[in-house]
């Protein structure tokens, strides 16, 4: 029997691992192995795990249509996994593990010993790339060495992708062996209740709608959070219900050409070259910035941090992002922009602290792409902003929510003239000038050192 292990990879299209499992002519079994010690420690929350439980009963259901069982089994951390993994195997009979990797420095020191354990005990492994648009070694500069800045790492992407087209890999076929009794030995699931419908056919069904209602528009309806202007495909690629393989072959398919297509493609590859650094620099996976040297030294204010997590800053705007995180587990990307910039340049908080929380609450909570975007907003990171750009709360609601229509909705204290809202906790244009003043005082090292 061959053994698939998934992570995150919860699909049955566009699966490597899975459809080489299913071509061997043996038994195939798929494991998912739920870790919640280790998910505390990387700050995931119930929003993201009862994602994944749901998820995993509807893919339960499509395996099992093609006789192949989904076992669920528990361990505490990574740590755990390999030798977790090698007696799960020899309970069930297998003699092979396939996977398909995933970035991240702790993901491939499991992988590692995991491989390591199976080699000693005399089991096979195969380990598949993970299919991302980009191979991390495809992409270089003239030099040789790895992009750090998006631009030129996007149109390099742009003329690969052109020339080598990636091609997603199709599901598997029905297996000719009868369905075994499945483990499930993950008990502690929570509830799904959240607005994301659930399964692979609902993902898809989402990507041809915003195809249908909002791509063509995308480039200017994707900065307007009272609409619904955004693919809202992130819940569904971060757990990986879709590849990103699988949604750029359908858009090439049936949208290659538009501003609205071409915006929307950049913003998978900025999910690319997330992952894209943390494979040349596994420092990122360690809570270490990309420019060390541009961090200031952070404020330590409790009460402030509280504040802006409860949505309680004074700033309408950065409230109404606050508390649409705090009520659906999701955030418009306009205004995680802005909320994070307002943590570090106006609070003058460390972006760490932001990155944690976000991680807790966020449905769509991916490490890469959350690691990103908080350095991004600190000023340290890959592509980083200058430390003399700042989000201002009131141009951006002016800019993007003139009616007030995503404000009221989740600060109606707003529409009713409550005098209970809060004052500006502090004073914008002042507390920016702070933090430009603590950037300029660091050592002056260029961004490429």
């Amino acid at each position: 029997m061959k053994l698939v292990w998934l992570r995150s990879d919860l699909r049955l299209n566009d699966n490597p691992a899975l459809y080489s499992a299913c071509q061997s002519g043996e038994p195939v079994a798929v494991v998912f192995v739920a870790t919640p010690r280790q998910w505390q420690q990387h700050h995931w929350g119930n929003n993201k795990i009862s994602f994944i439980a749901a998820q995993l009963q509807s893919l339960r259901q499509h395996l099992n249509q093609r006789n192949i069982a989904l076992h669920i089994s528990c361990c505490d951390d990574f740590s755990a996994q390999p030798q977790h993994l090698h007696a799960l195997m020899q309970q069930l009979g297998a003699s092979w593990l396939l996977y398909n990797a995933e970035h991240g420095y702790n993901e491939q020191v499991r992988d590692n010993a995991v491989a390591a354990t199976l080699t000693q005990a005399g089991l096979g492994w195969q380990r598949f790339a993970e299919h991302n648009l980009l191979a991390p070694e495809q992409i270089r500069t003239g030099k040789g060495e790895p992009y750090r800045v998006f631009t030129p790492f996007m149109k390099k992407a742009r003329r690969w992708l052109s020339d080598f087209p990636p091609q997603p890999l199709p599901a598997p076929a029905i297996q000719p062996f009868a369905v075994l009794e499945q483990l499930n030995h993950w008990q502690q699931i929570p509830t799904y209740q959240l607005q994301w419908p659930v399964g692979e056919d609902a993902a898809w069904q989402q990507l041809q709608h915003f195809c249908q209602d909002a791509m063509n528009d995308y480039q200017h309806g994707r900065d307007i959070p009272a609409i619904n202007g955004t693919s809202r495909l992130s819940p569904y690629l971060t757990i990986g219900v879709l590849s990103s393989v699988a949604v750029y072959h359908y858009l090439q398919q049936r949208m290659p050409h538009g501003d609205g297509a071409t915006t929307w493609i950049n913003e998978l590859l900025w999910r690319e070259f997330y992952r894209y650094l943390m494979h040349h620099f596994p420092a990122l996976s360690k809570n270490q910035a990309m420019y060390p040297h541009k961090e200031p030294k952070w404020d330590h204010n409790p009460a402030w941090f509280a504040r802006w997590q409860q949505g309680n800053t004074g700033f309408p705007m950065v409230d109404a992002g606050m508390r649409e995180l705090a009520q659906t587990g999701w955030m418009h990307n306009r205004l995680r922009m802005l909320c994070a910039s307002f943590l570090v340049k106006d609070l003058h908080l460390d972006w760490r602290l932001g990155e944690a929380h976000f991680m807790t609450l966020l449905i769509d909570g991916d490490f890469a792409s959350n690691n990103g975007g908080w350095q991004w907003a600190a000023g340290c990171g890959a592509d980083a902003a200058p430390y003399f750009r700042h989000f201002s709360p009131t141009r951006q609601a002016q800019r993007f929510d003139p009616k007030q229509q995503y404000q009221t909705r989740y600060v109606p204290e707003l529409a009713d003239g409550r005098q209970s809202y809060s004052q500006p906790m502090v004073d914008h244009k002042q507390q920016c000038q702070q933090f430009s003043q603590r950037v300029k005082a660091l050592s002056p090292k260029t961004a490429t050192d």
